[in-house]
């Protein structure tokens, strides 16, 4: 996949908090609805569904907002073993082998493959859970180098539209009809998320609001209203700004793309997302974003939204109560239903913001700034949380991603993620605590914003450097130490330092991982490993 190195974004600092913990400790410039004093704990996860889960619970005690946070993991791992494809041993994947010969399945099985089949229809067939036939065609074709032929697409098109389950309702039975694949994935991230607040909501009325985000799947429901962007096409580093910002109360917004996921073969970058009615990967919108009264309808329609066409969606949109989205196309359009309630960032023209972006995808030259403005070429840094065990989920380190200048000054911030309140952690991040310039800033920074994106994967990461300092003046061309710094609580302390030139000759880096830290990278401009 073809990434972008930061023509679209302005690069604010990420600060980010993990643990229970309170963000009106920091001062930033959110609205007073956004961050409710001591009432409002935030809660950081990784490796849950595969992606990463932040909660945020207004309550008037740490101990119930901990309560809440039990509630919601319990949930998640509850329908985690109904619905993952994954897991041998889940519900959906013995029902998949014919091991529940009687199609008696639970109500969760059942009612998710009853409300599937009804999207199937609202959508004209665009969403459908037998594309994975289609899905697993073409990774297979991916593995081996090659497109799918056309006698292997008809094959899987024979397959993937022929009945592969019959409901009864009368018993709850769900009966396998074909050995069609079945995939879950495009509607059981949202069932979840609506699953986790319900149940928050019935045994603990103590919670006054919450927000669930499981990699980009967000719902907000109760008192809680909170602002939420939308990242830009490719907007894969966690510090591109968002291409619209709306308030959400009570509703729920979901993303799909192809930004982390796809099938890359010949040097072609292919969505992941499969059209069910040809088998062939999304073509027209690089991304298609929902907002609606659940999660599980913003799931479901952003998928489909990917694969219809704009007027389509709107139609669709248009039928469906208190359902608004907005679709940006492969060729620069942004179209959006006549409710959609965001605005572009900063008043800048969005046509030209998603123009900027897909110039990465369908011209991957490296950008270039103005003569006599800074850095010629702009840098990313990614990197990837090692994980303790990769079949649990856990909390993130202390992490802080800055550079330095050749005299061993801070330049600029790039990320910052901190664990339960503020400055009782800081310290813990000995090199980058140490600089009094980076520790003002903190108290000037903003919070990092809820963002609607496509799911990544859990623990990797991309931080982006524009080539401007703290203060948003451009530096100049020289040497500069990009330094990436951990620690965990009763675990271990590390630092990766790289010194790297930056001028005008792109490069890529690959940086040796740690404990804390498995991999890293610095990539300058639009370069490959040298």
């Amino acid at each position: 996949m073809v990434r972008s190195h930061g023509l679209v974004s302005s690069f604010v600092l990420s600060i980010v908090f993990c643990g229970f913990s309170n963000p009106g400790l920091v001062r930033g410039q959110a609205t007073q609805s956004d961050f409710q004093g001591s009432g409002d704990f935030v809660s950081r996860h990784e490796n849950v569904l595969g992606t990463s889960l932040v909660l945020r619970v207004q309550a008037d005690s740490r101990k119930t907002a901990e309560t809440a946070e039990r509630v919601v993991l319990s949930e998640i791992d509850r329908l985690s073993r109904v619905f993952s494809r994954y897991d041998a041993d889940s519900e959906l994947s013995r029902w998949c082998r014919g091991e529940i010969a009687d199609g008696r399945v639970s109500q969760d099985l059942y009612g998710i493959f009853d409300r599937a089949s009804a999207w199937n229809g609202k959508t004209a067939g665009a969403f459908d859970i037998r594309a994975q036939v289609y899905s697993k065609l073409w990774e297979s074709a991916a593995k081996a180098g090659r497109l799918p032929t056309a006698n292997e697409l008809a094959d899987s098109r024979h397959l993937a539209t022929q009945p592969a389950w019959t409901l009864i309702p009368e018993s709850q039975r769900l009966i396998r009809a074909s050995t069609a694949s079945i995939s879950l994935d495009g509607i059981a991230t949202g069932t979840i998320v609506d699953a986790a607040i319900e149940r928050v909501q019935r045994e603990i009325p103590e919670v006054r609001g919450i927000l669930v985000d499981i990699g980009g799947d967000i719902r907000v429901a109760g008192d809680m209203e909170t602002r939420v962007g939308v990242a830009p096409p490719r907007g894969d580093s966690e510090t591109a700004v968002p291409i619209s910002r709306l308030r959400l109360k009570n509703r729920a917004i979901t993303t799909s793309g192809d930004t982390y996921r796809g099938f890359d073969i010949g040097g072609v970058h292919h969505s992941h997302i499969i059209d069910p009615k040809t088998g062939e990967p999304a073509r027209d919108a690089v991304s298609a974003t929902v907002i609606a009264p659940t999660a599980e309808t913003a799931d479901a329609l952003a998928t489909a939204f990917c694969v219809l066409s704009p007027d389509e969606s709107l139609r669709i949109a248009a039928s469906l109560p208190g359902v608004d989205c907005l679709i940006l196309t492969r060729d620069g359009q942004r179209i959006a239903s006549q409710g959609w309630p965001g605005v572009d960032v900063r008043e800048r023209n969005l046509a030209d913001i998603v123009q900027a972006s897909l110039a990465i995808l369908l011209n991957p030259a490296p950008f270039q700034a103005e003569p006599g403005k800074g850095l010629p070429l702009s840098l990313k840094v990614e990197f990837e949380i090692d994980q303790p065990d990769a079949s649990r989920r856990y909390r993130k380190p202390y992490v802080a991603v800055w550079v330095e200048d050749k005299d061993g000054l801070t330049v600029r911030t790039l990320a910052l993620w901190l664990q339960k309140n503020g400055s009782r952690w800081h310290p813990d991040l000995r090199r980058w605590w140490r600089d009094d310039q980076a520790r003002k800033l903190l108290e000037d920074s903003d919070l990092i914003e809820t963002v609607s994106r496509p799911t990544r994967p859990a623990g990797k990461y991309d931080v982006s450097w524009d080539g401007k300092d703290d203060s948003g003046a451009p530096v100049k061309p020289g040497q500069y130490t990009i330094l990436i710094e951990a620690a965990r609580e009763h675990g271990t302390y590390q630092l990766i330092r790289q010194e790297v030139t930056l001028g005008d000759k792109p490069f890529a880096k690959n940086l040796a991982g740690n404990v804390e830290i498995k991999s890293a990278r610095v990539v300058y401009g639009n370069a490959s490993e040298r």
